[in-house]
């Protein structure tokens, strides 16, 4: 290639495979073969065998999967973009559910050909790194297999050297609806959020390079990943819009269809950024949207007979987002306090995006106990009257793990069941699961769960007891979750695996858990369900954890 880029490449295949990786590598790139075929199914152990292979005088190497399919500029593009941004690894493709792949539909709308990438995986069906990046990947991933999926190895190696990540927009690749080599079939079909063959040269410096937001439509929830001071964070479309000030209900309402998570995660992303694109690139980041979303569930007949409606709904969606304006409302400032635990830490975020932001003589005074908290019931109880003595607020305070007796008189008593979510501690049962999953590993079924609530919904009840008197109220599923239920729901939540019984030991006969007075008197029920509680859990310990 001309300038002082060297661009050489690969395909890697497993053998059952390689005539279609030759045809892909045209006589161009070369064909990397899976050195254990008879092994267990991974793309890791050949990925490594093609980046520690880069020829002589390269100083940089695309890798490509046997089944994709390249659009017609792609080596101009990606030699383009390799000088341009010489130092960056560069993903040519990204799916079209994940947080990357709506970063492209953002980069669409912004008329950019490059975005910064997201905080998750590194998609590395389609990916370019310079020549250095290649070798200390190598060095470092060489005693990592087994552990993590190729693709969030690489993100993990690239945030900790340093590199940055940039995004096609649109894709220089796309994916074949071929079966997995990899136990990959379960994530149903796996398209690019935006490809176009016939995508003409143009400026590769065109960089979208800072996001405030990043809505995604992905398992049926319109979600939005969040940037914090450790990383990207998952939540819910509505919460990041009532944060702003927009009235969520009121849109609820006035929407009228089957597709309000479409709808609404559209209409976020028209929030988030102006429309100055390239309108055939924009139409057709916004045609997959839909698709991507419910691919989890719908097969490729089913997307394709509903390809249509679901490309109005999220037009719409857009439309209505970049012509809407927020009215913000002043909302009840807060102080969160207790020991430094993962679920104080969390729900200061949660209440924060819904616009409830901290102050230092707040309206209300938010004091966590347990879990995990390393105090006794009447310490607890100590501290949290001293927080709440120094301010004029109303005092709310959460008790959890072991201290369901603190009562303070003076304020409202949320009493929690058994709290999840992103942040959690090792050891636990909810996400040693998870990570067991998330390794395809079996999963150990016995005994009960508990009674689980997402932080999530732990913060809703906050924001419900701002307005109450005091008083003392149970914040749990309505129901035992069983062990053997959370192991099903881990399994189609994160990923396919085995199911072991294990002795239960009996079930431990715990507190009275009375849920209908919060219900009544706070309005407040779970909206979490289990199966987007479980996943924001395996995003978080994938993306933003460093558990092995």
């Amino acid at each position: 290639m001309s300038g002082d880029v060297t661009l050489t490449g690969a395909v890697m295949a497993h053998p059952k495979r390689r005539e279609a990786a030759v045809r892909l590598a045209g006589g161009v790139l070369n064909v990397v073969t899976d050195p254990d075929p008879g092994g267990r199914p991974s793309a890791f152990r050949t990925s490594l065998l093609a980046w520690s292979s880069i020829p002589e005088g390269a100083t940089h190497h695309v890798l490509l999967h046997d089944d994709m399919v390249l659009s017609e500029t792609f080596f101009e593009r990606a030699a383009a973009a390799a000088r341009a941004m010489p130092d960056a690894a560069l993903a040519l493709f990204a799916f079209w559910n994940s947080r990357n792949g709506a970063a492209v539909r953002l980069g669409a709308l912004a008329g950019a050909r490059w975005v910064r990438g997201a905080g998750e995986y590194t998609p590395v069906a389609a990916l370019l790194l310079p020549r250095r990046v290649a070798e200390g990947y190598v060095d470092w991933a060489r005693d990592r297999g087994g552990t993590w999926p190729d693709d969030v190895l690489m993100g993990r190696y690239l945030r900790q050297a340093g590199v940055p990540v940039y995004v096609a927009v649109p894709s220089l690749a796309e994916h074949e609806d071929l079966a997995s080599l990899v136990e990959n079939d379960f994530q149903g079909l796996r398209r690019s959020p935006c490809f176009l063959a016939d995508e003409p040269l143009s400026g590769e410096d065109q960089v979208l390079g800072s996001l405030a937001a990043i809505p995604f439509f992905k398992r049926g929830v319109a979600q939005c990943a969040v940037p914090g001071a450790s990383g990207w964070r998952d939540i819910l479309c509505e919460d990041y819009l009532d944060g702003l000030g927009f009235d969520v209900g009121g849109l609820r309402a006035g929407f009228a269809g089957r597709w309000w998570p479409l709808w609404l995660t559209a209409f976020t992303m028209g929030v988030v950024q102006e429309d100055a694109g390239d309108p055939r690139v924009l139409d057709r980041a916004l045609g997959t949207m839909g698709a991507g979303g419910l691919c989890h569930e719908l097969g490729s007949r089913e997307l394709a007979r509903l390809s249509e409606e679901l490309h109005d709904v999220a037009r719409d969606g857009l439309a209505a987002g970049l012509a809407a304006s927020p009215r913000p409302a002043a909302r009840p400032t807060v102080a969160v306090t207790g020991a430094d635990t993962w679920l104080r830490e969390q729900l200061t975020w949660a209440l924060s995006d819904r616009g409830h932001l901290t102050a230092a003589d707040p309206d209300v005074v938010v004091h966590v106990c347990g879990p995990d908290s390393g105090t006794d019931p009447a310490e607890d109880v100590r501290l949290a009257r001293a927080a709440f003595s120094g301010h004029a607020g109303r005092g709310i305070l959460l008790t959890a793990g072991g201290s369901r007796g603190i009562e303070v008189e003076e304020a409202v008593v949320l009493r929690l069941g058994e709290p999840y979510g992103p942040g959690m501690p090792p050891g636990g049962t909810v996400m040693e699961q998870v990570l067991r999953s998330s390794l395809s590993r079996p999963l150990r079924a016995g005994g009960e769960a508990g009674r689980l609530v997402h932080v999530r919904d732990v913060a809703a009840a906050v924001i419900a007891a701002m307005t109450r008197g005091a008083g003392v109220y149970d914040i749990a599923c309505p129901r035992e979750v069983s062990g053997l239920e959370l192991a099903e729901a881990v399994a189609k939540a994160v990923r396919p695996v085995p199911i072991e019984a294990t002795p239960d030991g009996g079930v431990t006969e715990g507190a009275v858990v009375d849920v209908e007075r919060a219900f009544g008197e706070l309005g407040w029920r779970p909206e979490v369900d289990l199966d987007y509680g479980l996943h924001t859990c395996a995003q978080w310990l994938a993306y933003e954890s460093d558990r092995q």
